[in-house]
């Protein structure tokens, strides 16, 4: 049978869906825009995958060593979430069985996926070939979503990121956030493919999907993009040119041709910063560069006039016998933090509040989708946080378990390979996962997104399974 194959008959199948998540995500933008359609096929076909992955972790043949910790982990999970549904059904003042089960699926996504990547990834003698077919795949889709993109804005027929003062395109994706986070998280791995790749000035074929997408991301118009490639782009060219200068230095070859990948390194580097000053997300950083110096400069003019009016309210208060603050001048009321954070701390207070006063079964399995609402539901759009208050103590936990795991292997890797950890791959899979979990953090959309989780999940899995390339010496230094 199809589900009891030794892992990579399913890879195969896996890898084909990797290619099709930019279509996906197209054909669900035009059943969004243009049908008007609240369950798309981008939710179906995906909903579907993750039924047949459940299938596989618990009735393939894959009899790796950690199957059972999977299965173990995955029913506790199931168990922990389904309680909280239960609980949420009976006591929630406004329960909405579609949003709620909606809700508990897309953030089953990421766990669901990445035990079936560690299972496909079991058995050694795969590992480096599974690896391969997963790079190429996320190639693949880059470049589909680098061209649909670039034909989208041509036509004229993008979709804008902004609705008013700024400028951006997300071309024919429906959400900015989350194409913004699938680029910042996937162009680290098109680098490490486009690396991995490189033996001749010929293959510089490879680096034109990684180009591409560097080029689509300044057109998003988002910080997250923007800062995202940059960052990366700058750390790849720096430990090139380490590397390049060692092998001088020492008077020894590399692995790779290092001569070859530093010149695509700068090659690119040059080309994202040529176009860069012409971006809309140039553009709008600039802006917001603007506002917060105006900010600062208006919280100067006026920290005088400030500072006195509330020495004075201290000796009214003082006066009265009152000792207490009645004003919380939060941080999160902050201009500044406002810009950085486009305002989604202002549902923070709701949703902590409906927790804070909620039963003891509620804090330990949470509140559900979007909190105890009565008008209309919002989440906090900062994945911790709605993870935390949506599914309580015990799925928050169970949750993040997988990535508490990775950060175990990550820090084992470094104590216990501390020169090999340092491998241009580790540091791009490091890069994927930190600008990955920042804008889960800062901007959500990730670890409830299935169009980006996915990618997240593989990214955790290469670093999971980056022992294996140490020990086995199969990976570029």
């Amino acid at each position: 049978m199809f589900l009891r194959t030794e892992g990579f008959k399913f890879i195969v199948f896996f890898k084909y869906f990797i290619i099709i998540q930019p279509i996906l995500d197209i054909l669900t933008y035009f059943s969004i825009i243009y049908l008007h359609q609240s369950v798309t096929i981008g939710i179906i076909i995906r909903v579907l995958f993750m039924g047949l992955c459940t299938l596989y972790i618990f009735f393939g043949g894959n009899q790796y060593s950690l199957k059972k910790y999977i299965i173990t982990y995955l029913l506790l999970l199931f168990i922990v979430l389904g309680i909280g549904l239960i609980i949420n059904f009976m006591n929630k003042p406004v329960f909405n069985l579609f949003s709620e089960l909606q809700f508990y699926l897309k953030i089953m996504y990421y766990p669901v996926l990445f035990c079936t990547i560690l299972l496909l990834f079991s058995v050694d003698k795969n590992y480096d070939q599974a690896k391969q077919t997963l790079l190429s795949s996320i190639t693949i889709a880059m470049f589909i979503t680098a061209l649909s993109m670039f034909v989208a804005i041509l036509t004229g027929t993008a979709n804008t990121t902004y609705k008013w003062l700024k400028t951006g395109y997300t071309g024919w994706y429906f959400a900015g956030n989350e194409i913004s986070a699938i680029v910042a998280i996937c162009f680290p791995l098109l680098l490490i493919y486009s690396i991995k790749k490189t033996e001749h000035l010929r293959d510089f074929i490879y680096w034109i999907p990684t180009i591409l997408l560097a080029i689509c991301a300044l057109w998003i118009g988002t910080k997250v993009s923007y800062l995202g490639i940059l960052l990366t782009i700058i750390v790849t060219v720096l430990i090139s040119i380490i590397i390049f200068l060692y092998t001088k230095w020492k008077n020894t070859t590399w692995k790779r041709p290092i001569k070859t990948i530093l010149l695509f390194n700068i090659l690119t580097a040059i080309i994202y910063f040529g176009i860069s000053p012409f971006s809309p997300s140039y553009n709008n950083i600039a802006g917001d560069y603007v506002n917060i110096n105006e900010t600062v400069k208006e919280n100067n003019h006026d920290a005088t006039e400030k500072a006195k009016k509330e020495a004075e309210k201290k000796k009214v208060k003082e006066k009265r016998g009152i000792h207490s603050e009645t004003e919380n001048d939060s941080i999160l009321n902050s201009k500044i933090l406002n810009i950085l954070l486009s305002s989604r701390d202002a549902y923070f207070d709701p949703i902590y509040n409906d927790y804070k006063d909620a039963s003891l079964a509620h804090k330990l399995f949470g509140l559900g989708y979007a909190g105890f609402y009565e008008g209309e539901p919002k989440l906090i759009e900062m994945d911790f946080f709605d993870i935390f208050f949506s599914f309580g103590i015990l799925g928050f936990t169970l949750i993040l378990l997988p990535l508490l795991i990775v950060f175990w292997k990550v820090i084992k890797t470094l104590f216990t390979h501390f020169f090999t950890f340092f491998r241009i791959e580790n540091i791009l899979l490091l890069f994927s996962l930190g600008l990955g979990l920042g804008v889960a953090f800062l901007a959500g959309h990730v670890l409830f997104a299935p169009a980006v989780s996915i990618y997240l999940t593989i990214t955790m899995a290469l670093l999971f399974h980056f022992h294996t390339t140490i020990n086995s010496g199969s990976s570029f230094e």
